[in-house]
């Protein structure tokens, strides 16, 4: 039997690699915004597809990782070890479309990486992007979409959900207006049912 252990969480680990960086999370955001972000926001959609394909396969080799470390058996561990190596292989050969030389595997309870891009072909912007994605696959969770303007952005916070504290207001106050249109449409639709139950009692008593 595994001894229980208490592990570092995914998003424990990414403040741990902002900390460790030396960088605060407003630099580290706009270190992505410079190398990701706004690339993601102008570049072909064949190209956003292309690394969000990268970022999905990040995320679910992290996941698994998780349930490695935190398995109280060896069996568990080792079926989730086998899970995440073919993750990483699916991983690592998407990287060689770049023309890249990856290797990113599990190791001592976490993911490490080595890499080398041999040429651009045209696409510096893109390998940029890629290389920050591989360079931070631990933050790859805190790229997000706003919820309200759908544009990309880096998460300084776990909980973030908007882009800006514009797009966070606007969203909050169409939900109010929706809430009200709500509320109004209810009272009407009330007051109109009490009067069509009215003039159906004075026809009856009428009859």
């Amino acid at each position: 039997m595994r001894q229980l252990r208490t592990q570092p969480s995914i998003e424990d680990r990414a403040k741990r690699h902002i900390r460790l960086s030396g960088l605060k999370p407003r630099d580290m955001a706009r270190w992505a915004n410079l190398n990701l972000i706004d690339w993601l926001n102008r570049a072909r959609p064949v190209s956003v597809r292309r690394a969000l394909e990268i970022m999905g396969l990040a995320q679910r080799a992290h996941r698994i990782a998780e349930e490695a470390r935190s398995a109280s058996t060896d069996q568990q561990c080792r079926s989730c070890i086998v899970r995440l190596n073919r993750i990483l292989s699916e991983l690592n050969a998407v990287l060689f479309r770049y023309d890249c030389k990856a290797r990113i595997f599990f190791y001592a309870s976490s993911l490490h990486r080595q890499y080398l891009f041999f040429s651009g072909h045209g696409r510096d912007s893109e390998i940029t992007a890629i290389a920050f994605l591989i360079e931070n696959l631990t933050l790859v969770h805190r790229i997000r979409r706003c919820l309200e303007c759908q544009r990309w952005f880096f998460a300084i916070t776990e909980h973030q959900k908007y882009c800006r504290d514009n797009c966070r207001k606007r969203h909050a106050a169409r939900g109010e207006e929706f809430l009200e249109k709500r509320r109004t449409y209810m009272r009407d639709y009330r007051q109109k049912q009490k009067a069509a139950d009215l003039l159906a009692m004075k026809l009856a008593r009428g009859k």
